[in-house]
């Protein structure tokens, strides 16, 4: 991989993250003859795959959850590692001689002149286009749980697990039941049963889903309807959704939401949970309501002992460097979005015209148009949306977006 600074001074365009959104957000930079510079204060390239547990999985498929022009190798299987997908992204990198600095710490960023003031730990620079691509896993969110700071024992996020021999022979509770949540509570009650089965505590309770209903994956579903009109489609779609569920018989022991209830938790495909449960790998229980020394007290008013804990209850926007620009957060805490200008984008001739082929309605929540935070034109946002086709589809769909727009705005200025 090729990592250089500017030529010929500073781009007009930086960009802050270099993980998948902003590499690709980059590739369709460089395709528009777009100047830019990709800065990250990691000191490895997409620094949170190359982090994430060597077990983990792509819950979304090979066909859709690849870069423009580099399909994934078909050995991988349909769901990539996170390894894979980490050597994947280098490769691309290095492929398109893209203009990454690493190591750079943006300190904080504000408006001036029509443009942003950023301060880092290269000094200070202005630029009039900033995109936003620090991604969704790089800082990790600790659930608020009482007592939770006089436990004893081990206590780690899931960002920081790496396999269950980090673990072993201890009575491990697993705090968060999305998909890595229930990973890690599954092998690390491989790795400590009989003796000491992992609890995977679960306050919602968890959807499971079926991973190739029919033998056919949910993105595979999408591809054979692809060509059909979207009503059928849709219909179609719906119903292998509905086919992709377990029956209840299965799910004994482990939590399902109440009817009418939504998991706070995004499903989880595949059947190993119910396995381990089966063999008493696994046991599912409520969520925790006091945290003590060495044990820990459940909502139902069961105590369990405890050596560790490994929260998995997610991440939220690494944006600090953004106080000194006035925002308005959504009910994620990312910034709202809205363009500031009317920008005269043919968008048939983007390579990604939407998030999902069969969906307007999807479409329109989503609105994959407006890359603007509101009130800060040419300060631009990607890797947010994960409905869909997924969060690897959608990085390409708002990064070509925001590049289109990006153009308009540097054509304006000139």
């Amino acid at each position: 991989m090729s990592v250089k600074t500017g030529d010929g001074g500073k781009p007009p365009v930086l960009v802050i993250g270099a993980g998948p959104a902003g590499i690709v957000t980059a590739y369709f930079l460089q395709k528009r003859g777009i100047r830019y510079q990709i800065v990250d204060q990691a000191d490895i390239l997409a620094s949170t795959w190359a982090s994430l547990y060597p077990s983990l999985r792509l819950n979304t498929s090979r066909y859709f959850s690849h870069l423009p022009g580099k399909k994934f190798p078909r050995r991988w299987g349909t769901f990539p590692t996170s390894k894979q997908y980490h050597q994947y992204l280098t490769e691309f990198v290095a492929e398109h001689d893209l203009n990454i600095r690493l190591g750079v710490k943006i300190t904080c960023i504000t408006p001036e002149n029509s443009g942003y003031r950023v301060e880092s730990s290269d000094g200070s620079a202005w630029y009039p286009v900033i995109v936003l691509a620090t991604g969704r896993f790089s800082s990790p969110y600790t659930a608020q749980i009482a007592g939770l700071e006089d436990f004893k024992g081990v206590a780690l996020h899931a960002h920081a697990y790496q396999d269950a021999a980090q673990l072993a022979g201890q009575r491990v509770m697993v705090v968060g039941n999305g998909p890595s949540g229930v990973d890690i509570a599954i092998e690390v009650g491989q790795r400590n049963a009989p003796d000491k089965p992992a609890l995977l505590a679960m306050r919602t309770g968890i959807t499971l889903k079926r991973r190739h209903p029919l033998g056919i994956s949910k993105h595979g579903w999408m591809l054979l309807t692809h060509h059909l009109p979207e009503k059928w489609a849709q219909t179609v779609l719906d119903w292998t959704e509905r086919i992709s569920d377990y029956p209840p018989a299965m799910l004994h022991g482990i939590k399902s939401p109440p009817l009418g209830q939504v998991s706070g938790a995004v499903a989880v495909r595949g059947p190993e949970l119910i396995y381990a449960v089966q063999k008493g790998q696994v046991i599912c229980v409520d969520a925790p309501m006091q945290i003590h020394a060495h044990s820990v007290t459940l909502t139902d008013g069961s105590t369990h002992d405890l050596d560790a804990l490994v929260i998995a209850t997610g991440y939220r926007p690494a944006l600090g460097f953004l106080q000194g620009i006035p925002l308005t957060p959504d009910e994620q805490g990312w910034p709202v979005r809205f363009n500031s200008r009317a920008y005269a984008i043919d968008y048939a001739k983007l390579a990604y015209r939407s998030t999902y082929d069969v969906g307007d309605s999807i479409d329109a929540k989503f609105q994959p148009t407006l890359r603007e935070v509101d009130g800060q034109p040419g300060l631009f946002q990607v890797g947010l949306y994960y409905k869909g086709k997924g969060a690897m589809y959608n990085f390409n769909v708002e990064a070509e977006i925001a590049a289109a727009q990006i153009k308009t705005v540097l054509s304006d200025e000139s």
